[in-house]
């Protein structure tokens, strides 16, 4: 029932980033710097943070280039103390990036929502169909969707599995929920966080 109020709060806040090379799983990493950096985030168990896009060094890692984000997906009212983050210096695995300025952009109603990596409470591909269409019937969203490849990220114990999955067709209010709630567990850690796909 809450969902309407909870999908017109969330929003995303884009960071640009510069610095050095990032290690290819860094999504541990940057949350406990994000943490680090300001305390508070870790107040509110709904913010969802990405793995930054960077450009390929091969076997040396990712390289931060001019585009490169940090993006966040956080409630309305936490958007304060993540703009805190502008100016600060992250360290990440002996990397140090530099936080920039800041964007603040709504949800948008795609009809095509992508998910790198949603996690799977086993490794049967399987039983993670039925852990995703559960998800989505608790969300009221009956859509039909595709699982892709396997990944994993590391996390404070250990080895963490999902699968990508993509939705297509949704309606604008089935997308704004998903967007806004996620899917799974980990979403600090890039989990379960879903983005416009073209």
């Amino acid at each position: 029932m809450g969902q309407p109020a909870a999908r017109l709060t969330v929003v995303d806040v884009a960071f640009a980033v510069s610095g050095g090379r990032l290690p290819r799983d860094h999504s541990l990493a940057l949350w406990q710097a994000l943490e680090r950096a300001v305390p508070s985030l870790a107040e509110d168990e709904a913010t969802a943070v990405l793995p930054i896009r960077a450009a390929s060094a091969g076997d040396l890692g990712l390289v931060l280039a001019r585009r490169s984000r940090l993006l966040m997906r956080l409630a309305e009212a936490r958007v304060a103390a993540a703009l805190e983050l502008c100016g600060k210096r992250l360290e990440l695995g002996g990397t140090l990036i530099e936080v920039g300025a800041a964007k603040t952009r709504p949800l948008a109603p795609y009809a095509t929502l992508y998910s790198q990596r949603v996690a799977a409470e086993n490794g049967d591909e399987q039983v993670f169909v039925g852990q995703v269409a559960r998800g989505l019937a608790r969300l009221g969203i009956h859509s039909e969707f595709i699982v892709g490849r396997r990944s994993g990220a590391r996390g404070r114990d250990g080895e963490l599995g999902g699968y990508s999955v993509m939705l297509a067709d949704l309606a604008p209010q089935a997308s704004l929920t998903l967007q806004a709630a996620g899917l799974g567990a980990y979403r600090r850690l890039g989990f379960g966080v879903f983005v416009g796909h073209k």
